[in-house]
């Protein structure tokens, strides 16, 4: 990423827009943002991040200037790649009324590559996407990267223990591989565990779900349903004996209810008959009623004619009378609109042209007001612009004055170049004098404060040896009493399983016998009940069988007795007898026979016999279902005996609560076995954790006292140079007093420095009244040029106002000229009144619309009259015509409607409408009649239908009645055998489901069993922060070699940078053969060199997360501690490292380095009352 320009306003110390051109700005490749504390360099870069990201990465949330109500940012920056791409993002904030908080009004990415404006986002979070997605960083990682901490590296190169692994986390950004991920393993192994604890209790409750209990099931099934196809067959057999049976009955029934129809239809014949002349005289009055209903109409029409007629004759007579008084009126008024409306019309033009003129008067004499105010306006305005002239000459006189003598004393304030350079140089070396000094002080106090160190050292080293011994021992104990435990271990969960098995097993056996057993008696008990019900409706139905033959035999006998009385009844002498072929009939009387055979007594026997045979039929159907239960509660006690033996006789032998309490033993010893177990390997675990812990601790107080010591020697040799370069110094500083007479530089120093001040200041004043007196010569000659203006002005207005009064004057004379009659209307002061004018004006138009409107109704109603005579006129001769047309109608009508009756048959016209029905009527009785006839044949040939398809076949109600019952039994046999068919199979479903569900069960088990192993594997690998320490020095030797690059290209080859096994900066001295020294050895400026190129890798690392690449870095490195040969030094690297693709800048207040960089961007802080913060751009 390449920054273009950046534009702030209202940000910190902004006020006003401040654009900064980074083209400009970084074109020689290194540059520096120079200015006092507080005038926003800082700021910049909250201005760059505030514009991609919305947020500063300081994290402040007041950064809104309390002087401005809303704050603008706008960045415009290029990617470079295969193809450059150039962007401008802008955001825009206010401050929130209720919390007082930035928050984002507008938010804007452009993409303005080959100049067209493509807006990507117009969100807050969108855009800040979208960079994120554009540069490939997020908002910590961009400002670690442009950026460089410095003063935390030279920190980071000395650092050891516990501080440094902790910035080595915080540098790569590890903590998700420290305490955040040990919390994360915590969590997922308590969430594994309660998991593998609701498994545990699920598998609980399949105790009882086993395969064989399944295969049982099974074979039950299987004999379910060999029974139901047997009951299935049988009951196809009997439905196709029913289906042909109930097409005999149906056929049978259809067959009496058409023979029942066809006596309704015959019975029905008379009234058709009816029917049909009805209609006959129907349809002929309707043919005659046109006839006599046009005569009828002929005759009324003829009576209302009549009548309109004299109507029309009164109203003729009083029309002619209105129409000759209106004539009459229209002409009297005709005479006085021709002779009054002309003069009237000459009168009002008049008029109208007085108010025009008058109107015109009235614009004039506005226009004479304001040019009369105008003139007295420009000439107070003369007078001010002089008074102003006079004014401006003063000042112009009292400025140079002042100027000349504040140059006399700008003049006497002025010191010697060499004397200002020689005290500079004695405040260095006085400086440095007292830098020597306290490093020498310093050095002293730390060699007896290591001294102290190292033998604390050596005592916590001692102690830690005998903890250490102790803890081993305690490892070893652990140890065998684990070893002894796992020899003495009391079996396993396959054991316990094994056993579990054997009692589910036991238990579901003895239940299924007793369940057997039960069933069996059960059925026993139902077969003796059924077995009693039995005998008891076989005794009834025998019973029942002998008193129906008797019945029957009586009445065959009387059945036949009254078959022979009504053959003797139709007999008569002389014919021959069916029965035995006689002539002669002997006959008894009439009311002996009916004593004889009593029809009643016939029909009381037939009801007893239908009676009997209901009542036998329900005993047979009953005794068919007990025989069917008994057989099948028999089927059932072999079918349960049978599963009895297929339990086997093993079971009987073995105790279910011997084998429970076997089991509840066996899982009571594993328990404990593994609590026992889990306590010595989690004691193991914390012991050999302690140990490594107290051997590391051991490790690190040997390192510390060797790193101690080292230090002691380095410092004894720095203290050497330092008192050899303290005595140097004091010989210069002594030099450069004798030279310049002065004792304390500082002091000398601070008066250069007000002087310098004081000119300065005096400098500024000298400039602002040159400026102020150019102003005031300006404003000199702007108030001579309006001087001027304002007399042309003044001229032209009293020339216009003389024309304007000459103008009016002769208005008003044409207006008297015009108003010679009505003169009353202008005063003595030649004032016109205008409102009079008006109201003459209007008097004479409602005089003129007073005639127009009377001739207007007169006319109106002469016309109105007219057209209402001419119309009566028509109207009386059309009626005259239709009345003669109506007479000679009637006649030829009457003379048709005699003719029709005479057609008809009919005698007079009240006959024909005593016959006349509705047309819907008629339609009815033909409907009537047709269905009738259609009715009848359909009936005929319906009964011929159904004998044909009987064929002599015939069913009995008792047969019938029989076929229904076997459906009906069979049925209720097959759905019973089908019920148990189904619950069976739902029962197999459920157990196999139950032991597909317990498969799953076991599985998921075993695969938590097996996450929970390696996560307990990951929780001992990442106790203690070993994981995260392995990861930073990993990095940190990728970054190393970056870094040992990067210093040999700054330092000419000089030095190098390494890193040992446990990640501590080693300096390779290549000028000293390639030796190894450690980085507490290094001087101010190599440190600073190692820590520069340390930084600049870690900012490359950085930046290979990000999809385009930085081409600038800011370095914030406190210059203002180095002395000029380090500072030397360090400028003289930055010039070396910044090319084409990476853009140096520095950020300091030091004005001593501002010459060493060739482009600088100056910041002038905010002044009270004079604006915010400025910036502008200097080349050296």
């Amino acid at each position: 990423m390449r920054p273009i320009e950046l534009r702030v306003k209202g940000l910190n110390s902004f006020i006003e827009e401040q654009k900064i051109d980074f083209t400009k700005l970084t074109e020689r490749g290194f540059f520096g943002i120079f200015g006092p504390t507080g005038s926003g360099k800082s700021t910049i870069l909250d201005g760059i991040t505030l514009a991609l990201y919305g947020q500063v990465s300081r994290k402040s949330s007041n950064y809104i200037n309390t002087n401005c109500d809303s704050l603008n940012v706008s960045f415009k920056f290029q990617i470079s790649g295969v193809e450059k791409k150039i962007y401008i993002v802008s955001r825009e904030f206010k401050r929130d009324n209720k919390t007082g908080n930035p928050r984002t009004s507008r938010a804007k990415i452009i993409d303005t590559t080959n100049e067209i404006e493509e807006i990507l986002a117009d969100k807050a979070q969108k855009v800040t996407e979208k960079c994120e997605e554009i540069i490939g960083l997020g908002l910590e990682d961009f400002t670690r990267t442009v950026v460089l901490p410095q003063g935390k590296f030279s920190e980071f190169l000395k650092l050891e223990g516990k501080s440094r692994r902790e910035m080595l986390e915080r540098l790569f950004n590890l903590q998700k591989y420290g305490n955040i991920l040990s919390v994360k393993l915590s969590r997922e192994i308590g969430k594994e565990k309660t998991e593998s604890n609701l498994l545990t209790g699920e598998l609980k409750g399949y105790d009882e779900v086993s395969s064989e209990k399944l295969n049982l099931k099974n074979e039950e099934l299987e004999c379910a349903r060999n029974q139901l196809s047997n009951a299935n067959n049988e009951l196809k057999e009997i439905e196709k004996r029913h289906k042909s049976s109930e097409e005999i009955w149906n056929l049978q029934f259809e067959l009496n209810s058409y023979k029942e129809q066809e006596k309704v239809l015959n019975y029905k014949s008379s009234e058709i008959e009816e029917d049909k002349i009805k209609l006959k005289l129907a349809e002929a009055a309707l043919k005659v009623n046109p006839y006599i209903l046009a005569y009828e109409n002929t005759l009324n029409e003829g009576n209302e004619t009549q009548k309109e007629k004299e109507r029309l004759e009164i109203n003729f007579k009083k029309l002619k009378i209105e129409k000759e008084s209106s004539e009459k009126k229209l002409v009297e008024v005709t005479e006085k609109k021709d002779k009054e409306i002309p003069e009237l019309k000459l009168r009002e033009q008049k008029i109208n042209d007085v108010i025009e003129e008058k109107n015109k008067l009235d614009i004039l004499d506005k226009e004479i007001e304001e040019i009369s105010s105008k003139v007295q306006v420009l000439r107070e305005k003369y007078k001010k612009e002089k008074n102003s002239s006079v004014i401006i000459e003063d000042s112009i006189k009292n400025i140079t004055i002042n100027i000349k003598e504040l140059e006399e004393k700008f003049e006497s304030l002025k010191i010697d170049d060499e004397l200002k350079v020689k005290i500079q140089d004695g405040l260095l070396i006085s400086e440095k004098y007292n830098l020597f000094k306290k490093n020498i002080s310093n050095n002293k106090n730390k060699l007896t404060n290591i001294n102290k160190e190292i033998e604390n050292l050596k005592v916590n080293f001692d102690e830690l040896q005998k903890i250490c011994k102790v803890k081993s021992n305690s490892l070893n104990e652990n140890k065998d009493e684990l070893e002894n435990l796992i020899k003495h271990c009391p079996g396993n969960q396959e054991d316990l399983l094994i056993l579990q098995k054997n009692l589910t097993n036991c238990n579901e056996k003895w239940e299924k016998f007793n369940q057997y057993s039960d069933e069996i008696k059960k059925s026993k008990l139902l077969i003796q009940e059924l077995e009693e019900l039995l005998k008891k409706d076989k005794d009834k139905k025998s019973s029942i069988d002998n008193e129906l033959l008797d019945l029957k035999e009586k009445y065959k006998k009387c059945e036949i007795e009254n078959l022979a009385f009504k053959i003797r009844m139709n007999l008569k002498n002389g014919e021959a007898c069916p029965v035995c072929g006689s002539l002669e009939h002997g006959t008894k009387s009439k009311d002996k026979l009916i004593d004889d055979i009593d029809d009643d007594i016939v029909n009381q026997l037939n009801n007893k016999i239908n009676g009997y045979e209901i009542n036998l039929k329900v005993l047979e159907q009953d005794i068919t279902i007990y025989n069917t239960k008994i057989n099948s509660e028999e089927d059932k006690i072999r079918e349960k005996n049978l599963q009895i033996e297929n339990l086997g006789e093993e079971f009987k032998n073995i105790v279910p609560k011997d084998l429970e309490s076997q089991f509840n033993r066996l899982k009571k010893d594993l328990e404990n076995y593994d609590l026992k177990k889990e306590m010595l390997e989690n004691t193991l675990i914390q012991l050999k954790d302690e140990n490594h812990k107290l051997e590391n601790d051991s490790e690190i107080i040997s390192t510390l006292i060797k790193e101690k010591e080292t230090q002691v020697n380095l410092i004894n040799e720095e203290l050497a140079i330092d008192i050899e370069e303290l005595n140097n110094t004091k010989e210069k500083l002594n030099i450069i007093i004798r030279e310049t007479k002065v004792s304390d530089f500082n002091k000398k120093s601070q008066e250069i420095v007000n002087i310098e001040k004081e000119r300065e200041i005096l400098s500024k004043k000298i400039k602002e009244f040159r400026i102020n007196i150019e102003t005031l010569i300006k404003e000199k000659d702007k108030v001579q040029e309006n001087l001027n203006l304002i007399t042309e002005e003044g001229t032209h207005a009293c020339t216009s106002l003389n024309e304007k009064n000459k103008n009016r004057e002769e208005k008003i004379k044409i207006i008297k000229d015009k108003l010679e009659k009505e003169f009353n209307l202008i005063d003595d002061s030649n004032n016109i009144d205008k409102n009079k004018l008006f109201m003459l004006l209007d008097s004479i138009k409602k005089e003129i619309e007073c005639i127009e409107r009377e001739f207007k109704s007169i006319h109106e109603l002469k016309d109105i009259i007219f057209i209402k005579y001419e119309n009566c006129n028509e109207k009386f001769i059309s009626i005259v015509a239709k009345e003669n047309q109506i007479i000679k109608r009637c006649e030829i009508e009457k003379e048709n409607l005699n003719k029709s009756l005479k057609s008809e048959n009919f005698e007079s016209i009240e006959e024909v409408k005593a016959n006349i029905i509705e047309l819907n009527d008629i339609e009815i009785l033909k409907a009537k009649i047709e269905k009738y006839k259609e009715d009848l044949s359909k009936i005929k040939g319906a009964i011929e239908s159904s004998v044909k398809k009987l064929n002599n076949r015939e069913v009995t109600e008792q047969q019938w009645i029989n076929i229904q019952n076997s459906v009906k039994e069979k049925k209720l046999e097959f759905e019973s055998l089908n019920e148990m068919k189904i619950k069976l199979e739902e029962e197999c479903k459920f157990i196999d489901n139950k032991l597909k569900e317990l498969k799953d069960l076991l599985i998921k088990k075993e695969k938590i069993d097996h996450k929970l192993a390696l996560l307990d594997d990951l929780d001992k690998l990442f106790k203690g922060k070993k994981f995260v320490e392995f990861v930073a020095i990993t990095q940190l030797k990728y970054i190393s070699m970056e870094a040992s690059k990067k210093l040999k290209e700054i330092t000419n080859g000089t030095y190098g940078l390494e890193v040992d096994e446990n990640g501590k900066f080693i300096i390779r001295d290549y000028k000293n053969g390639g030796a190894e020294r450690d980085a507490s050895t290094l001087s101010g400026g190599e440190t600073f060199l190692t820590s520069l190129a340390l930084a600049l890798a870690l900012s490359s690392q950085i930046q290979l997360k990000g999809t385009a690449p930085l081409e600038l870095f800011f370095l914030d490195e406190g210059f203002g501690t180095l002395d000029d040969n380090l500072l030397e030094v360090v400028m003289s690297s930055l010039e070396k490292l910044h090319n084409d693709k990476l853009k140096i800048g520095i950020i300091s207040h030091v004005e001593s380095i501002k010459n060493r960089v060739p482009v600088k961007l100056i910041l002038t802080p905010a002044e009270s009352g004079k604006g915010g913060s400025k910036v502008r751009l200097e080349r050296s």
